[in-house]
Parts: C-alpha cells; structure tokens; sequence
C-alpha cells in the first residue's frame, strides 16, 4: 500500500490514457468515460483493489525514481482478462502480463526486459506453470504498453495465437515455466 501514490504519479503521467491498471478488473460500458475523468475513477477502484489485498502489479523502479509498471499476476485475481481478445483464450492456471508502462526516460533501457524476468521468476517461485502476454501486431503506439513481440521472443515466449482486431491483431504468447 505504500506504493499507491508513487503508482497514481506514475500511470497519471500523461500518454497512460487514464487507465490505473483498471482495464483488467473493472471493464465495461463506461471504460472510455472512466479513463477521461479528471477524477480518476479507475486510481480510486486500483487503490481499493489493493487495500482489499489484491496486488495488481509492480512498480519500476530505476536509480531510486518510480519510472514504471508492470500489471500482471494470477489470472484470476484479473477477471476481465476471461473477456478481452486474446487473453480470453489463455490458460486459466497462467500468470499474465496485462500491461508493460514505462516513462520516456525510461524506454530504450532494458528495463522492460529486467521487468518480465522479474515477474516470471515471481510467477515460477508461486508454482505457476506459465506466464502469458499479450502483444499486437503491428505494434502500434496506443498499444504499447502492451510490451512487443520482439521483447516477450527474445525473453523466450512462443506466440501461441493471434485473434484479428481492426487492422491488427492482438497476440497471445506463452512462456512455459514448467
């Protein structure tokens, strides 16, 4: 709990769209509304997440400065994940990356890479048998946060499958823990 202001400062910071990490929790008709509002709703429905026990991710951390957020965990503990293309068709037992944000300063630095290495060996010593993700293709920048293709490959993920969303497709890629 006491990463819950650095996290608002972080995923606040403009080019988030609002999000909080929301999308995978409490998704629904009023999402576009929800991510627009200078309250920011979906801050307040993270915080109570988190003060309810869940923890929706990890902050990045770099040289002492909150410069990132990876969001993921059980996939149960992510209920829309059951509803959102590609993720729908993951694996009921999987830990899944929802979300990859980092800061501009931040880009470019590998701190992507130290992240999901993180996050697999968080998921492997919890006993998960895999850990999901899900890119687009093509990578485009309102989906970035995503993480890409390259990234989750080069980590060792093989790409399972893709489902057509637009002109794009959105990417379910798999590493096998065990």
């Amino acid at each position: 709990m006491d990463g819950l202001p650095a996290f608002g400062r972080v995923l606040g910071s403009p080019g988030f769209g609002g999000c909080f990490c929301a999308v995978w929790t409490d998704f629904g008709p009023d999402w576009s509304a929800r991510c627009s509002d200078p309250s920011r709703p979906n801050l307040a429905l993270t915080e109570a997440s988190v003060r309810a026990g869940r923890r929706p991710g990890f902050l990045l951390v770099r040289d002492g400065a909150n410069v990132g957020w990876l969001g993921g965990g059980p996939r149960a503990e992510l209920p829309a994940m059951a509803t959102r293309l590609a993720s729908r068709r993951g694996r009921e037992d999987a830990w899944v990356i929802g979300c990859l944000a980092l800061l501009p300063e931040a880009r470019g630095s590998g701190l992507a890479s130290e992240a999901v290495r993180a996050f697999v060996e968080i998921a492997r010593s919890a006993g998960a048998p895999v850990v999901e993700a899900f890119p687009t293709r093509p990578w485009d920048e309102p989906r970035s946060y995503r993480g890409s293709e390259r990234l989750y490959r080069s980590l060792g993920f093989e790409e399972v499958l893709a489902e057509p969303d637009a002109e794009s497709a959105i990417l379910l890629y798999r590493l096998t823990l065990r």
